[in-house]
């Protein structure tokens, strides 16, 4: 059994892989029994290093700890960028993950989460650029430290409409962005599949079902399991 762990910037995540299974836990709730029977942590970091070893201090000595960085090539998907390390690992990951999931396909891959990254990925498995915006709540962020008379409330809402309270607008407007960069995106390139993971992924997901969108919540975890057993 392996315990896989994705630190990102704003929270970390961990799962055990046992035979093909992932299963959510937090760290702290790993017992003395399971970490017996952890042979090895994988690790995709987005963070600062000082938060890598904090994390790293709660874990065994004795159990190897390997920490995953974004390659040239690897599982059959070429990296895009000059300096292959410069991608982001999240944003490699999933790239590996989506190239076993659907095979021989053109794939737009969305991560909604603190950041919305968006990637290409051609049937080939050559990565073909992407972006990155501010995720709905760094959005919002922005927004309220600049503004002295905006404020922010936890909403969701069925439909995109123009809202008539302040709180409303500045929730949907960065809603309405997230959406709008992915149907851009599509737009712009389109491709057979759109592949959505993130902690946003759910609520966008609604807005955007006419779109061929599927929903890959452990994306990440996915891709950091091919490390496990490299072709």
């Amino acid at each position: 059994m392996e315990l896989l762990l994705d630190i990102g910037n704003s929270r970390s995540k961990a799962r055990l892989y046992d035979t093909g299974l992932l299963t959510k836990i937090q760290l702290e709730n790993i017992s003395a029994e399971q970490w017996l029977s952890i042979t090895a942590v994988y690790c995709a970091s987005v963070a600062a290093d000082t938060r890598v070893l904090a994390i790293r201090e709660q874990i065994p000595s004795a159990i190897p700890f390997i920490q995953i960085r974004s390659e040239a090539q690897a599982f059959g998907v070429t990296n895009s960028y000059q300096q292959p390390h410069l991608l982001g690992v999240d944003r490699w990951l999933a790239l590996v993950a989506a190239t076993e999931l659907c095979p021989n396909t053109d794939l737009l891959i969305a991560d909604a989460g603190t950041a919305l990254t968006i990637d290409w990925l051609s049937a080939a498995g050559v990565h073909q650029g992407g972006w990155i915006l501010a995720g709905q709540k760094l959005q919002q962020e922005a927004v309220l430290s600049k503004t002295a008379k905006v404020f922010s409330a936890e909403l969701e809402t069925e439909q995109l409409s123009p809202a008539t309270d302040t709180a409303t607008a500045l929730y949907q407007g960065a809603i309405a962005a997230l959406v709008g960069a992915i149907r851009q995106a599509w737009a712009i390139k389109p491709t057979q599949l759109i592949i959505l993971t993130g902690g946003d992924a759910l609520l966008l997901q609604k807005y955007l079902t006419d779109l061929p969108v599927r929903l890959e919540p452990q994306l990440i975890f996915q891709g950091l399991a091919r490390y496990i057993q490299p072709n």
